[in-house]
């Protein structure tokens, strides 16, 4: 059973009861909530580093802590800010552009030890001094897939020590089914003659 399915029957609904339906808001994620998330996705994985913390500042950026497992490699701190953000559904990636302030050129040369950015989950890839995060697939990835041809408008923003996730929800008129075969879609399930 999806997300989607469960809440519907939690609240006794079908899905043609919220055809029509519209839903914007803004989630504030702090610095714990996402520092939790990041390190449930590190636990029991492969990767050269122990831990990840981010810390939100103003203007769309934030700053990370990484510490290696290699006790050799130094703390890394990587600040990165939102270049550009997802239009949806067109274009659903959103761009980060990270860099290491302090280490001018150097950083440039740091670059290859930054192996965990080979480790990225799914929908994350980093190329160069740029992190492209391809929304549909994350939310694929996280059982989510349902809700991709809804959602209108995602943007992620930053305040001191929060992350905002801005969105906007539309369920369509007549939307019963559609919403199945957009996720069927997003899966790579779509029905070929």
């Amino acid at each position: 059973m999806t997300i989607l399915e469960t809440l519907l029957q939690r609240f006794g609904l079908t899905r043609s009861d919220l055809s029509g339906a519209a839903l914007s808001g803004e989630i504030p994620l702090s610095n714990a909530v996402v520092n939790r998330f990041v390190a449930d996705q590190l636990a029991g994985r492969d990767v050269p580093v122990s831990s990840i913390q981010l810390d939100a500042l103003g203007g769309d950026s934030f700053a990370a802590r990484v510490v290696a497992k290699a006790r050799l490699v130094p703390t890394l701190r990587i600040v990165a800010r939102v270049e550009r953000q997802p239009e949806l559904p067109a274009d659903p990636v959103l761009w980060l552009r990270w860099s290491m302030p302090g280490m001018g050129a150097l950083a440039f040369l740091a670059a290859p030890a930054l192996a965990f950015f080979k480790a990225l989950p799914p929908g994350v890839r980093a190329d160069g001094d740029r992190i492209r995060i391809d929304v549909t697939e994350v939310l694929v990835s996280r059982g989510l897939a349902e809700i991709v041809g809804h959602v209108r408008g995602l943007g992620v923003h930053t305040r001191p020590g929060a992350f905002l996730v801005r969105f906007d929800v539309r369920i369509a008129e007549g939307a019963e089914t559609a919403g199945r075969a957009d996720a069927d879609r997003a899966e790579g399930r779509s029905e070929q003659p």
